[in-house]
């Protein structure tokens, strides 16, 4: 039963002033490109707001209208549809720099790797709710390891390695709250890292960013050039930023500059100030979703909470890392911040989701 009263505004607004936000910057770290490339300078920010619309309908729906309780409901169902969409990708799928990860539906191109993030969290949060007690042995974890792997290897064929360990991270910790024991979270660990080195070893433009990232520890000329750009913009940006729409970077110095290295950009313009207050954001959304799955009425709704929070608060700390240099170059979206459309309407759907769920909180817990 929706009831109105309980929601969490004050989560609901700072979201939609986030995202607006991320349009002010979407527009600030593209016009330049968009006015050289395509002599439309308005081109992403238009293309950016549409997103936004379709998302704000999504998202206002996973608000009000769809109880929690649906998703449980229809997991099998919206697991069988996602795994669908994701292998679809690999025969009919559109390249793009050398991957294949897109569907083209008429005029819309979506990328299934990012439904599969929510996909998974359903599931996996299902799954606890149902077979928790069989989590202490070795023979619980045989199922959610099928799905987490059934889910992933269609996206790592994409290839996409980035996608694929999000998810597996965020499903190792959302078992370990379940109370998996720390013997299998530690197999798991080693397997996944060598699973990871076997792909960055069979694949030179991986094997390569390794050896870049490694090397610029020692000297950061041997860094890659996207990283340099990076650090130049988050650098030359001081305490208070050059101002906004004053980036040098965005000049078609840094690539990628208004998707997934817009964090640099936002560094450049508003500077210090700027990125602490994009990092605080997901500071408070981060303690707000793990307050929230503490006090959720049952088990599937607490992970459904804590595996989205993990999941959006990951994905921007992850962004972080890459673009400072912390992490090797991998492309991760900025949640609401960075262009493009299906990471931010399904961003939009989860934490839609998050905030209808805010509404079950108990207040003795």
């Amino acid at each position: 039963m929706i009831n109105l009263r309980k929601y969490d505004y004050t989560l609901l607004f700072v979201v939609c002033l986030y995202i607006f936000f991320g349009l002010l910057m979407v527009f600030s770290s593209s016009f330049i490109i968009a006015d050289i490339r395509w002599a439309n300078p308005y081109k992403f920010f238009i293309k950016q707001i549409l997103w936004v619309l379709i998302g704000l309908i999504a998202m206002l729906i996973t608000i009000f209208i769809i109880n929690y309780k649906v998703y449980q409901k229809f997991t099998k169902q919206i697991f069988i549809f996602t795994l669908f969409l994701v292998v679809a990708v690999l025969f009919v799928g559109k390249v793009h720099l050398g991957a294949k990860r897109w569907l083209e539906i008429w005029y819309i191109t979506l990328q299934p790797s990012e439904l599969a993030k929510i996909a998974v969290i359903i599931s996996v949060a299902d799954f606890i709710s149902r077979k928790k007690i069989l989590l202490n042995t070795y023979k619980g974890l045989i199922a959610p390891i099928i799905l987490i792997t059934v889910m992933i290897i269609p996206i790592i064929l994409e290839p996409d390695l980035g996608t694929p360990l999000l998810i597996l991270l965020v499903s190792i910790i959302m078992l370990f709250c379940a109370g998996i024991k720390i013997q299998s979270i530690l197999i798991g660990i080693i397997s996944a890292l060598c699973f990871v080195c076997i792909e960055i070893i069979n694949k030179p433009y991986r094997l390569l960013r390794v050896k870049n990232y490694l090397t610029s520890f020692a000297n950061i000329d041997y860094a890659s050039y996207q990283l340099k750009q990076s650090l130049n913009a988050l650098g030359s940006g001081g305490l208070f930023g050059k101002g906004l729409g004053k980036s040098t970077m965005k000049l078609l110095y840094l690539p990628e500059a208004h998707s997934d290295f817009i964090f640099p950009i936002i560094g450049e313009e508003l500077g210090l100030v700027g990125t602490l207050i994009v990092i605080s954001f997901f500071l408070y959304l981060f303690i707000k979703g793990i307050k929230m799955s503490d006090r959720m009425p049952d088990m599937f709704s607490s992970y459904l909470c804590l595996g989205i929070t993990l999941l959006i608060v990951f994905q921007a700390l992850i962004n972080f890392f890459v673009t400072t240099g912390i992490l090797p170059t991998k492309g991760l979206p900025l949640p609401f911040i960075s262009s493009g459309g299906t990471s931010l309407i399904i961003n939009m759907i989860a934490i839609g989701i998050l905030i209808n769920l805010s509404q079950y909180q108990s207040v003795y817990k």
